[in-house]
């Protein structure tokens, strides 16, 4: 029995692998910035203090093995069935659960800086990118 669980969660986690080590490469702005309606967010990305240290996916995906993956997976399908669709929306703009996800990596990026302050958004504050949102994507 042992030996069967041992076998199934190596292949499960070899699954994973298979999904998440070709993904790396659609973090990449070069892949964002195929589908046209990311033509604003790619050209200010390229000309942030950021894309010089980070990806797309730094910021926007999780980091988790697990989660990142499926984040990718579904974001992506979403993304490419709005291209093929052309239901892409005028303005892109981040859904509550991004928001949460860009949070925590703004956190994981700059803990160094952040460990007198904490988390932004505790005790009724706000993301770090509600004072910091030209940082990256100026409006």
């Amino acid at each position: 029995m042992f030996t069967w669980a041992a076998i199934l969660a190596a292949l499960g986690f070899c699954s994973l692998l298979l999904v998440k080590v070709p993904a790396l490469g659609l973090a990449e702005a070069k892949f964002c910035g195929k589908c046209h309606a990311m033509d604003y967010q790619v050209s200010t990305y390229s000309h942030s203090s950021h894309a010089l240290e980070a990806n797309c996916g730094d910021c926007h995906d999780p980091h988790g093995l697990v989660t990142g993956s499926l984040y990718a997976a579904y974001t992506g399908s979403r993304d490419i069935f709005r291209v093929v669709t052309n239901t892409t929306p005028d303005e892109i703009r981040a859904t509550d659960l991004s928001k949460e996800i860009i949070q925590d990596n703004c956190l994981r990026c700059h803990g160094d800086i952040m460990g007198d302050i904490g988390d932004t958004r505790e005790n009724g504050g706000v993301h770090c990118f509600h004072c910091h949102q030209n940082i990256v994507h100026p409006k």
